[in-house]
């Protein structure tokens, strides 16, 4: 069953009517068919069925009835990830919105090799949303996740949680497991770009009141990492 988030209300009106690209989407890609029940959400989070027709070249629903169920994380998880090359970029973005993510905080940091450039940083912001809605689509979620602007490593203490947790490739040696750690209303995650967090900053964050984790035995890529974390979050709570 398709979903597509709508920008009405569900239960203002009795009839939905998608833009101008849902409804390209819908008559031009997937061919729907009139009476084909699909999954909608508003901007309260709010879900229900709903059954295809058109009017002129309009796609619109009617027969809306509420779907009860909720499908996001009771624990709600920030990520911070640094920043990884575009391809493994997308990826995370993609997978991470599948597996329950909240928000997404890409950050710079002393080893970040990709670097956010500022005259780019909207269109790039405008392609990840997209690539977020898609995938929360796809998943069947209430919401689509927020993601942010790059910010400097030194900002990532405005994204504290309950539980704050940073993953270092050398937590092995004195690092707490993340089972012990979890926290079912709100998690923030830090994870380093592909060159790895240094020594300092791990410091530095544990100073301010991170835990730092290992995410097992192996060293794990950023992005196998950042999908790790999500995953293994939502089996611990759920």
């Amino acid at each position: 069953m398709q979903q597509y988030f709508i920008l009405e209300k569900i239960g203002t009106n009795d009839v939905i009517c998608f833009d101008d690209e849902q409804t390209h989407h819908i008559r031009d890609v997937l061919r729907m068919k009139e009476n084909t029940v699909v999954r909608i959400v508003d901007q309260d989070n709010k879900a229900a069925f709903a059954t295809i027709f058109y009017e002129g070249k309009k796609a619109k629903a009617s027969n809306i009835e509420l779907d009860l169920n909720n499908n996001e994380m009771t624990c709600q998880i920030t990520l911070c990830l640094g920043l990884i090359k575009k391809e493994k970029w997308d990826v995370v973005l993609q997978k991470c919105t599948e597996l329950g993510v909240s928000r997404i905080i890409p950050f710079e940091s002393s080893r970040t090799i990709v670097k956010a450039k500022e005259d780019k940083s909207t269109k790039k912001l405008e392609r990840w949303n997209k690539i977020m809605l898609e995938a929360a689509e796809q998943s069947k979620r209430n919401r689509v996740p927020i993601i942010y602007e790059p910010i400097q490593f030194k900002e990532l203490g405005k994204y504290l949680s309950d539980c704050n947790c940073v993953a270092y490739e050398d937590a092995k040696i004195t690092g707490e497991k993340l089972r012990n750690l979890i926290d079912k209303r709100s998690m923030t995650i830090v994870i380093g770009p592909e060159g790895g967090l240094s020594s300092d900053e791990v410091d530095s964050l544990m100073n301010q009141g991170f835990h730092c984790i290992s995410l097992g035995k192996r060293t794990l890529r950023a992005e196998t990492a950042a999908m790790y974390v999500c995953s293994a979050i939502d089996a611990l709570v759920e």
